[in-house]
């Protein structure tokens, strides 16, 4: 399974696709020549408290110069949690999870909601994706279990790390029955269980490689 390397891992793709996606903003001042940041606004100028959508790298990037927002240069936009994370929306996943087509709502729906969980002060966005994930694992778990064209189209409509863990599922609950049914098959140990065992505590508390 190819395990996503987030930041601050500068050359990971993934991570490069999911800052590209596009988050509502507001301005919380005047931008003289930034009108171009708007499609729709005609003004060569920005005025402050407009709202617009901008890269969430932009964001992230203006978040590494001001972290505290305390700086001399006061940050030009603030971020608006998007409305797939909303109050709203919780309601929709509490009541049928699975039901949902994150991948339609958003490709990184999970990705992208752990970055913007820094733009809130209470953890309503971080508690939606727990149990929404929660929830969604134990549909994607019988999927894994019991592929078919059904599930296949089902896995059509998951988010990008759902389709990373419905293809290593269906991958290794094929393997296993392939060694069940006595077929020629080494099974291997997936990435996860080997990067563990690489890594042992030792009795003071540091981590140490383990022998090999």
């Amino acid at each position: 399974m190819n395990i996503p390397s987030f930041r601050p891992n500068y050359y990971s793709l993934d991570d490069i696709a999911i800052t590209q996606e596009r988050i509502p903003c507001r301005t919380t001042q005047d931008l003289h020549m930034m009108g171009f940041l708007d499609a729709s606004e005609k003004s060569p100028n920005l005025s402050g408290n407009h709202t617009l959508e901008l890269p969430l790298w932009v964001m992230l990037t203006q978040d590494d110069r001001n972290p505290h927002f305390e700086c001399v240069t006061p940050c030009f936009a603030e971020a608006l949690v998007p409305d797939i994370y909303s109050a709203a929306y919780k309601e929709i996943y509490q009541a049928d999870a699975n039901y949902v087509e994150l991948g339609a709502l958003c490709k990184f729906y999970f990705e992208l909601g752990m970055y913007l969980t820094r733009y809130q002060n209470n953890n309503s966005v971080a508690e939606m994706l727990y149990t929404t994930a929660q929830e969604r694992l134990k549909g994607l778990k019988d999927l894994c279990q019991n592929v078919g064209n059904d599930s296949l189209n089902v896995a059509s409509k998951f988010d990008f790390s759902e389709r990373l863990l419905f293809n290593e599922g269906t991958k290794t609950n094929k393997l296993f029955d392939d060694w069940l049914q006595e077929r020629q098959v080494h099974i291997k140990s997936t990435e996860i269980a080997i990067n563990i065992r690489k890594r042992k505590r030792s009795p003071d508390g540091d981590t140490q490689e383990e022998q090999q």
